[in-house]
């Protein structure tokens, strides 16, 4: 079963209550025993967040071996960003390709939304694949090299910014502005993300082993979160 974010009705309170309520469990599971962890920003979250009595979204299995259910469609764009589609080169994604777990399609939107409010002159960020509709295997059949994860709502690939500030997503490195990417790398982490896969020739830095160097990846970073049914599953080999 899948749900459209665009087609549940709700007050922008109830909205952002379940918002924060997700932020701020998968904040607690990220951190380390006896660390606290600040509140998230009430203005950070999309209107289109799923309803607190909506059937919450399940990541069946493992990142790259399982299926989603109850998964949201993350919007062709929102507020801070845009979909991309990494095959076509061209934006909006197409709607097969942005499916995830509700848990993920917060985070997404709230991170870019600091971040802009951090960088009032960057362009918005473009978002590429997700999961399929049900999740399941992403490879090559559906184009370019394919995923070998991507297959149960908690992964998502967000194209770096451009030195030139172009929406577009960058072909080499040399157009990176690493400054803004280390940027996005970091709210990225600060909100609990268990896995950053970045490019071996950016420089990106963070604690290991969140953030890791992989091939393929110079032009966009990987973002996997924790299960919120399960936050001591294996998901970050």
């Amino acid at each position: 079963m899948t749900r459209s974010l665009w087609a549940m009705p709700a007050t922008v309170a109830h909205l952002r209550a379940a918002a924060l309520a997700l932020l701020a469990a998968m904040a607690l599971a990220a951190a380390p025993a006896g660390a606290q962890a600040p509140p998230p920003d009430a203005d950070g979250v999309a209107p289109e967040a799923p309803l607190p009595d909506a059937p919450r979204s399940i990541a069946v299995g493992r990142p790259w071996h399982g299926r989603l259910e109850f998964g949201v469609q993350l919007p062709e764009a929102g507020a801070d960003f845009l979909t991309w589609d990494p095959i076509l080169r061209r934006s909006p994604n197409r709607g097969s390709r942005r499916w995830a777990t509700d848990a993920l399609v917060v985070v997404l939107d709230s991170v870019t939304r600091e971040y802009r409010a951090a960088n009032p002159g960057a362009p918005p960020v473009l978002i590429a694949d997700l999961s399929r509709p049900q999740g399941g295997p992403f490879g090559r059949r559906y184009g370019g090299l394919g995923h070998a994860s991507h297959q149960n709502g908690l992964d998502a690939d967000v194209m770096y910014p451009r030195r030139d500030g172009a929406l577009l997503a960058p072909r080499r490195p040399a157009e990176v502005d690493r400054v803004l990417a280390q940027d996005l790398v970091d709210r990225f982490r600060a909100a609990g993300a268990v896995r950053l896969f970045v490019g071996p020739h950016l420089h990106l830095h963070g604690p290991r082993p969140i953030v890791v160097p992989l091939v393929h990846h110079d032009d966009h970073v990987h973002v996997r979160i924790s299960n919120p049914g399960r936050p001591d599953a294996p998901n970050a080999p």
